[in-house]
C-alpha cells in the first residue's frame, strides 16, 4: 500500500474529495480508504466521440468509499452501464478495490498485466492467509515483536472484506497497445512499488501513472516474501523509463495530477538515492550488524504512529537492505533462531552507491 509520512502530509494542500473534470473526457474522483495515504484517486477517460469510460482502479467496498464514487459519477453524469472498460494498476487494496462488484454492476471488461495474477489470488482470494503469515514469520526474523507482526495478518483479513477480486480478466502485456473508449493506450511494466504495476500511455500524451510516480508523496517501495528480489532497483530502473516519455499530464493514484514527469522522476530517484547513502552510513557505523526494524526506527522514525506504517515502514528497510546487498555493500546473515542481521562488507567504501543499468 501507498503510505504517507507526516512530514509529507504537513506540505501537501488540503484535498478535496469533491471530484474534478480535469480536461474533457478526463474526471479524478478521490475515494477514502482507511489506511496509508487516506483518499485514492479513480479516473474516468474517455476520447472523441465515445459515449463509453474507462475507470482506473477501484473503491474499496465500504459505505464510504462506494457512496463516494457513486457521487463522483452523478457530477461527471456517468451512469454504471456507461463505463465499458476498468484498468486495474497494481493489486494492492485502496486500487483493486470492489473490482469484481463493479464488473457485474457496469457489465465492463477488467483489464491488469498478467503478472498481477502471480500475487492477486495468494493475497487477497486465499483464506488460509498462507503469503500474509509468510509475511509475519519474515517481518519476525527482521526483528519485530512476534505478537505485533503476526497483526498483519489480522489486518489483511480485516481489509479483505472490503475487497472483491475480479473474474476472468483480460491480461496485459508490457508494451502491448490496446484501444479503450476512442483512444489507444500503450501498456508499460513499470514493478517498484509493486512488481506487476502497469502505467497506461495514451496516444495524446494523457498518462496514467498509478503509484509509480506520485507528486508530493514519495512512492512506497518494501520488500514481502512474494516480492522481486530488489524492489528498489526495479523502481530505479521504471523512473528512469518513465522520465522519458513525452507526457503532458500524469494522473497519479494519490494527490495532484502533474506536467512535468521528468523532473519528478529525477527528484524520487534522488530521494531514494539519499536514503540508501543514509542506511549505508547507519550500516556502517554499527557494531555487530543491524536488522531491518532497528534501521525502520531510525530510518523512518516520524512513521511510527500507526500498525501499518511500522510495517511498510520495515518493508521499506528490508528493501533497502536488500538493494545494498545486491549492489555488494552489505551481506546478511541468519541466526540459528532465524533472525536476519545485516553487516557492511568491507569493499563497500569502493562500490557506487546505486547499480547502473
Amino acid at each position: 500500500m501507498q503510505d504517507i509520512s507526516p512530514t509529507e502530509a504537513s506540505v501537501l494542500p488540503i484535498e478535496s474529495f469533491d471530484p474534478q473534470e480535469l480536461e474533457y473526457g478526463v474526471w479524478r474522483i478521490p475515494v477514502p480508504v482507511p489506511f496509508g495515504a487516506r483518499a485514492t484517486n479513480l479516473y474516468l477517460l474517455r476520447s472523441g466521440s465515445s459515449e463509453r469510460w474507462c475507470l482506473i482502479d477501484c473503491p474499496l467496498r465500504t459505505a464510504h468509499a462506494e457512496a463516494t464514487f457513486r457521487a463522483g459519477l452523478a457530477a461527471a453524469g456517468v451512469a454504471p452501464e456507461q463505463i465499458g472498460s476498468i484498468v486495474i494498476t497494481h493489486t494492492h487494496p485502496d486500487h483493486v478495490g470492489g473490482a469484481g462488484y463493479w464488473q457485474r454492476e457496469t457489465g465492463a471488461s477488467i483489464y491488469l498485466l498478467a503478472l498481477q495474477m502471480r500475487s492477486l489470488p495468494a493475497l487477497w482470494h486465499d483464506p488460509s492467509n498462507s503469503a500474509f503469515l509468510a509475511a509475519a514469520r519474515e517481518l519476525a526474523a527482521h526483528g519485530m515483536n512476534a505478537e505485533e507482526a503476526q497483526t498483519l495478518v489480522t489486518r489483511a483479513v480485516q481489509i479483505r472484506s472490503a475487497l472483491e477480486v475480479a473474474v476472468h480478466p483480460t491480461l496485459l502485456a508490457h508494451e502491448q497497445s490496446i484501444h479503450l473508449t476512442g483512444a489507444t493506450y500503450r501498456v508499460l511494466w513499470t514493478p517498484g512499488h509493486d512488481d506487476g504495476h502497469l502505467c497506461l500511455l495514451r496516444d495524446d500524451g494523457l498518462f496514467v501513472a498509478g503509484d509509480a510516480v506520485l507528486s508530493g508523496i514519495r512512492p512506497t517501495i518494501g520488500w514481502y516474501p512474494w516480492s522481486r528480489p530488489d524492489p528498489l532497483r526495479d523502481q530505479f530502473t521504471s523512473l528512469a523509463t518513465l522520465g522519458a516519455l513525452p507526457v503532458r499530464l500524469a494522473l497519479p493514484g494519490h494527490g495532484r495530477h502533474f506536467t512535468d514527469l521528468k523532473s519528478r522522476t529525477d527528484e524520487l530517484a534522488g530521494i531514494y538515492a539519499r536514503e540508501l547513502v543514509i542506511t549505508a552510513r547507519i550500516l556502517a557505523d554499527t557494531d555487530g550488524g543491524l536488522d531491518a526494524y532497528t534501521l525502520a526506527h531510525q530510518l523512518y522514525e516520524d512513521r511510527w504512529r500507526s500498525r501499518e506504517s511500522q510495517l511498510l515502514a520495515i518493508a521499506e528497510s528490508v528493501a533497502r537492505l536488500e538493494h545494498l546487498r545486491f549492489l555488494g555493500r552489505a551481506e546478511r546473515t541468519i541466526g540459528s533462531d532465524g533472525a536476519i542481521i545485516y553487516h557492511r562488507t568491507r569493499e563497500d567504501s569502493a562500490l557506487p552507491i546505486i547499480a547502473s543499468e
